[in-house]
């Protein structure tokens, strides 16, 4: 009687030893443990000209501190007599640092390509587009919500080089020369990471 009530209690105690095994929680892995992530963002512009809209990254981090992403945006612009769209496609190297396994911020630096449109609020007045080349340089802030989703929020300056344009009323043109454009963007928004 003794003997079975040592086996049945050794069966017990191993049954029980690997239900709690099979319980334990696994480690949590951050967001920022997976080399790609597709995000989408609002966005602001202030300075030569404002805007706002929103825009989408897809980003790859094939090393620890160096990342890649490739991005899109279109904003609407405050523009008087007319309605002006720009559509910017651009290209940013960043350096992910990490202050906790849930927070990091992203000196970032890159370029782009803006196909900037007006259209004229008179049906017979002349567009006024133009393709604007500019670089920009800032830094974000980043933090894991899950193994799998972050948030973060981007500031950064940009310097353009386009050609003035008019538009209103029965006029519209676009100078000859190049000149220089300044801007300040804010991007708020969320990414959805994965691979390994």
């Amino acid at each position: 009687m003794a003997r079975l009530a040592i086996v049945i209690t050794l069966v017990f105690g191993v049954l029980s030893g690997s239900a709690s095994a099979q319980q334990a929680p696994r480690p949590v892995r951050s967001a920022f443990d997976r080399s790609f992530a597709l995000g989408s963002y609002a966005s602001a512009w202030a300075g030569a000209y404002d805007a706002i809209g929103g825009g989408g990254r897809l980003r790859w981090e094939p090393f620890e501190l160096l990342g890649f992403e490739v991005f899109g945006e279109a904003h609407a612009v405050a523009w008087p007599g007319a309605i002006r769209h720009d559509h910017q496609l651009g290209f940013n190297m960043y350096v992910p640092i990490e202050l906790t396994t849930w927070l990091r911020v992203r000196p970032l630096f890159g370029f782009c390509v803006i196909l900037s449109m007006i259209e004229p609020g008179e049906s017979s007045t002349p567009r006024a587009d133009d393709v604007l080349f500019g670089i920009h340089g800032g830094a974000g802030i980043e933090a894991s919500i899950d193994s799998w989703a972050s948030v973060f929020f981007d500031v950064q300056a940009a310097a353009y080089m386009g050609h003035d344009r008019s538009q209103g009323g029965w006029s519209g043109g676009v100078g000859g020369d190049y000149v220089p454009f300044g801007n300040v963007q804010g991007v708020l928004g969320m990414a959805v990471h994965f691979g390994d």
